[in-house]
């Protein structure tokens, strides 16, 4: 699965991808981490071909699954156990995804696993510069460095927790204090009744994670399995070290304005350790084993499906060409996959609408299109945009509306269609009269 899925040309088309790209190209600071875009910037520099920029990731991942695999060691799995627990979380499909493309969360899983390895082994030094590093990859990992602090000091170790602290905080600090300058956490600015909403879907998508991840189906159903399974593991073996870091990830994971899947994946390994070390012994041992080996087939089935799925970039790259070949090097293009096509064609594009994730995954029904005619037209004629791309962005939560907002538009008769030859119904290029 990894071997076909990194093979595979296609990159960027989930946005958050091709925004890190673009990032990593332009050295623009924005909203995301810098560290993960800094190192994939030093990858473009070599060449920008797919399979040589989705390699970084794919590194992060082999590298966090080896220290996974010695981290659960370290906690008390048997050998066999931890190869088990490693297996189920490479077989995945959500980390294969994210292991074979453009995505931070590889990195930032084998930073925290360094991090919590190097802390056990009374290394607060290197734990400490790989928690504040995990914290420039995803700023969630701020709670790596207040669980490790909590650890440290519970169990009088207080020279380790400055020393600690001292280290997280040297790449921590600047980050964080450029982040709370610009705007800090979105969900900060929302709603009380928002704010509320949004936590109480991402607590039942959350309960629902560790099934969907393992056998790739989107299924709320098992939450409820979930949440008394933890409350069994909390009661009977605790551990400080991870348990208190899951738990406050998982707070952090809460006020996410987004689904939380691809967050829980650098945690994965963590979850299933938890279960495995109350139901490894007694009269559970022999079901524990046997449930985890038949989850294997599933997560494989369900990855060699999504791997067999048509992607559409051979006629993005056609759709990519015509416009290198059929536009000025000046023309600003509109996109709601604006990173994309920035990469692709050499030529400026603007998304002509401020996504919102809160109102694209969370708003309640009939609170309105988010996007607009009205908003488009504006950006068209402020960003000087000569041509409108609309392709059918699957992954992205906005697309219908996008969509709907530019038919409007042509209706209107702003816009009129330009004929691509080689490229489906769903793929357009208009012109801006």
């Amino acid at each position: 699965m990894y071997g076909f899925a990194w093979f595979s040309p296609a990159i960027g088309l989930e946005y958050s991808d091709g925004a890190a790209l673009v990032q990593a190209v332009t050295h623009h600071i924005d909203a995301s981490p810098p560290l993960f875009p800094a190192l994939l910037g030093l990858f473009a520099m070599v060449s920008r071909q797919p399979q040589w920029l989705k390699l970084l990731p794919l590194l992060c991942t082999l590298g966090w699954l080896v220290l996974t695999q010695r981290l659960l060691v370290k906690m008390g799995a048997s050998l066999t156990a931890s190869r088990v627990l490693v297996l189920l979380t490479a077989a995945s499909p959500t980390v294969v995804h994210l292991a074979t493309g453009i995505f931070a969360e590889p990195l930032f899983a084998l930073l925290v696993t360094a991090s919590l390895l190097a802390l056990l082994e009374e290394q607060p030094v290197i734990s400490g510069l790989c928690a504040g590093l995990a914290t420039v990859t995803v700023t969630a990992g701020t709670a790596l460095i207040l669980a490790s602090i909590v650890t440290l000091a519970a169990h009088r170790r207080l020279r380790s927790a400055l020393i600690f602290t001292a280290s997280a905080m040297l790449f921590a600090t600047p980050w964080l204090g450029w982040w709370l300058a610009n705007g800090g956490l979105p969900a900060s600015r929302l709603h009380a009744n928002e704010l509320a909403v949004l936590a109480g879907n991402n607590l039942v998508l959350l309960a629902a994670a560790p099934v969907t991840m393992l056998s790739g189906y989107v299924n709320l159903y098992p939450g409820l399995l979930t949440a008394v399974a933890l409350l069994i593991v909390l009661v009977r073996r605790r551990l400080f070290v991870p348990d208190l870091f899951f738990g406050l990830y998982c707070v952090a994971l809460l006020f996410r304005t987004e689904p939380p899947l691809r967050g829980f994946a650098p945690v994965l390994p963590m979850f299933l350790w938890m279960l495995w070390r109350v139901a490894r012994t007694g009269k559970y041992a022999t079901v524990t084993k046997v449930t985890a080996t038949a989850l294997l087939a599933p997560a494989l089935w369900f990855g060699f499906t999504m791997l067999a799925r048509p992607t559409g970039w051979h006629e993005m790259e056609t759709l990519f060409a015509y416009i290198r070949g059929n536009t000025a090097p000046d023309a600003v293009l509109m996109a709601d996959l604006d990173p994309v096509f920035t990469f692709n064609t050499g030529r400026r594009t603007v998304r002509g609408f401020v996504a919102d994730s809160y109102r694209s995954y969370y708003a309640p029904a009939g609170a309105g299109p988010v996007v607009t005619p009205d908003e488009l037209r504006a950006s068209v004629i402020r960003e000087r945009v000569r041509f409108v791309v609309v392709t059918p962005d699957r992954e992205l939560p906005e697309s219908a509306s996008f969509h709907k907002a530019v038919g409007a538009l042509e209706r209107s008769g702003m816009l009129e269609p330009v004929e691509v030859p080689g490229v489906p119904a769903e793929y357009r290029l208009l012109r801006v009269r």
